[in-house]
């Protein structure tokens, strides 16, 4: 149970509002009654996860959002009052971030007082204290809450340079000593003073060859509840990079390891040609730590390992190459910071060669710190030089002189895809399998670069796209959100742009305002 409240803290919530009737007879509206339900809302890879929390507590609901891949689990009032509220009473637990327990106090607040209508609430949102970072130490389900809120809020993996890392992170101040307690109870380190990203997110980052093999020692525990699902699945691959990973040889490894999580590691490689062209060495590694005949192993049906998408950036480097680096397969969060602004200004470029691929990215005008936020998401990544771009101006039309700032990535050969998706004939195009890419978080991208504020509704510009390209466009966000646009023409020939009127935009905002950063949201909000 105790690992259910560190997933609701992380990835749930708990609604609560006006639920409006009607009366039969006269059709007109009553007083609202109470609508209360609990939500946790995650990617569809997590549906085992739902499913097992649904087979433990014996009640509540899964709801498919089929056009955004994610699922929900809802727990209703009723669940809420029969099952999840006494079972947190009977285990002494608590909800330790701020939002979830000012919900919870609410909810607590409305059926201890038998509150029916809506209009009767008479509560008054009190200032929570702020727990110390030992008084999370000294809970004793503390543990285990962090489990699910690993699985929420928390990742498993290694940069392009080749080090390791566990990172999570949460919002606001006043949960910051949460973060402090999760570093004293996996490493038994104090955490350095962090600033927050422009979200006002803040991030603990556990890398030393110490604090990873303390890492393991926390998640490979008896004594707490295991991970479960896909953070279960990308924790096993992370061991298996780790352990084949020469600069990780020290670390002690937990004796049993998923034999299809290695395996799973191992076949996805051939998805990709260059990684078994040129990581023949790490293959064979592989191969090595789980004692099976090669040859063997290469009959084996490849397909039958395809189950679980892989989110680890593992580097692979050859002695004999001669671009900078070569990093694959890429995270989901990657390439939808990619692929959200090649919809906008960003351009791909081959070197001469044809053997390796960079983004180039640029942005003019006021909005520097969107591209500030965009160069330090990729350099933490290692997909680009950390140091912070120049701000250049340059003479534009009317002799107005503009500022602008421009960076480009790495030349990665494994980029190469991505070009030949977005590129024919040298001209950047709308891939035809757009729709499969469009994730509320490129959909965020792609606004905060090219969108703006118009009559109320959101005007985005696909200049450098054609007529054809604007309709691949307008169906992948219907297919993808439900959401209805319009193709506008601007009075140039050939250049378009993708209208959303004012009607659609409180849902728009639905989708992607938890993406933007604080520069960028006035170009969405009323």
């Amino acid at each position: 149970m105790a690992m259910f409240m560190g997933i609701v803290d992380g990835d749930g919530y708990i609604e609560i509002g006006p639920q409006k009737q009607y009366n039969k007879k006269t059709k007109l509206s009553v007083k609202s009654t109470i609508r209360a339900r609990l939500v946790i809302r995650l990617h569809t890879r997590d549906e085992d996860l739902l499913n097992y929390l649904v087979k433990v507590l014996g009640t509540g609901s899964l709801s498919h959002l089929n056009s955004v891949n994610q699922i929900r689990l809802i727990f209703s009032k009723k669940d809420l009052i029969s099952i999840i509220i006494p079972l947190i009473k009977e285990y002494n637990l608590e909800f330790l971030t701020n939002n979830r327990r000012n919900q919870y106090a609410l909810l607590t607040y409305i059926i201890e007082n038998n509150v029916v209508h809506w209009d009767d609430v008479q509560f008054k949102a009190s200032s929570l204290s702020v727990h110390t970072c030992d008084y999370y130490i000294n809970l004793k389900f503390f543990a285990d809450w962090l489990v699910g809120f690993t699985m929420a809020e928390g990742s498993f993996g290694i940069k392009a340079n080749g080090s390791a890392f566990y990172q999570i992170k949460q919002k606001g101040l006043e949960n910051y000593n949460i973060l402090k307690a999760i570093c004293l109870v996996v490493a038994d380190k104090q955490i350095n003073d962090t600033k927050p990203d422009d979200n006002d997110n803040y991030q603990i980052s556990l890398t030393s060859k110490m604090d990873i093999q303390k890492t393991v020692n926390f998640f490979s525990s008896d004594n707490n509840h295991p991970l479960i699902g896909y953070k279960l699945k990308q924790y096993e691959l992370w061991l298996v990079a780790l352990k084949a990973s020469s600069r990780y040889s020290q670390i002690i490894y937990p004796p049993l390891i998923s034999l299809s999580s290695m395996l799973l590691l191992i076949f996805i490689i051939p998805s990709n040609e260059e990684l078994v062209v040129e990581n023949f060495k790490f293959f064979v590694n592989i191969l090595n730590l789980l004692q099976i005949d090669s040859l063997k192993c290469l009959n084996l049906n490849s397909s039958l390992f395809f189950l679980t998408p892989i989110i680890l950036n593992i580097p692979i480097r050859v002695k004999s190459q001669k671009l900078k680096i070569r990093v694959g397969p890429h995270s989901p969060n990657i390439i939808s910071i990619i692929f959200g602004y090649l919809l906008g200004n960003a351009n791909l470029e081959k070197n001469k060669n044809g053997n390796g691929t960079r983004i180039i990215f640029i942005q003019e005008g006021s909005h520097v710190k969107y591209l500030l936020w965009l160069h330090n998401e990729l350099a933490k990544a290692g997909y680009c030089n950390s140091n912070i771009p120049k701000i250049i101006t340059k003479l534009g039309i009317h002799g107005k002189m503009r500022k602008v700032i421009r960076f480009s990535s790495w030349t990665l050969t494994s980029f190469n895809w991505i070009y030949d998706l977005w590129y024919i004939n040298d001209k950047k195009v709308v891939p035809k399998s757009i729709k499969e890419y469009l994730t509320p978080f490129t959909f965020a991208v792609w606004i905060m670069n090219n969108g703006y504020k118009s009559d109320g509704g959101l005007k985005i510009l696909t200049y450098s796209f054609s007529y054809s390209d604007c309709i691949l466009l307008t169906e992948a966000l219907y297919s993808n959100f439900k959401l209805i646009t319009i193709i506008q023409a601007t009075g140039t020939p050939n250049k378009y742009l993708i209208y959303i009127n004012k009607e659609s935009m409180p849902y728009l905002r639905s989708i992607v305002f938890r993406y933007f950063i604080p520069t960028m949201k006035y170009k969405i909000l009323p």
